[in-house]
């Protein structure tokens, strides 16, 4: 999947989560029914949990699928609390992303600092070669 990028490279986990009719909230709304709604969070759970290192991530969340939808009850009272849940969850996880994100973007800029840093101080060709 190729997701949206900011100017800097990263992901746009605003526009992943957030954006009107295909972002990860939108079509948790978009669900009619109690089981649209866990079949959806699944798909997003295991999109946004791939990396071979987010077993235990996206099973921890599957399993708190599992609890939230548990009593089996497909009412619209329960449809409107479960999104309302998965919402905040949603919105967690988004704003974990992000903070990672800058978190990173920062220790590249860093990095390519302190390489250029680095590059600087390497003395002229000629005067190594005693030209």
């Amino acid at each position: 999947m190729e997701w949206p990028k900011l100017p800097d490279g990263s992901v746009d986990w605003m526009i992943v989560f957030q954006a009107p009719k295909v972002g990860f909230i939108s079509l948790l709304n978009e669900a009619d029914t109690t089981e649209k709604l866990k079949a959806c969070f699944g798909v997003i759970i295991d999109s946004l949990f791939t990396r071979k290192g987010d077993e235990d991530v996206r099973l921890a969340y599957h399993k708190a699928s599992g609890e939230l939808f548990a009593d089996n009850q497909t009412d619209e009272h329960a449809l409107s609390g479960q999104k309302l849940k998965l919402r905040m969850v949603m919105m967690r996880v988004m704003n974990d992303r992000i903070h990672r994100a800058r978190l990173h973007a920062e220790a590249k800029t860093l990095e390519a600092e302190s390489q250029g840093d680095a590059r600087q101080e390497e003395k002229d060709p000629n005067e190594v070669m005693g030209v």
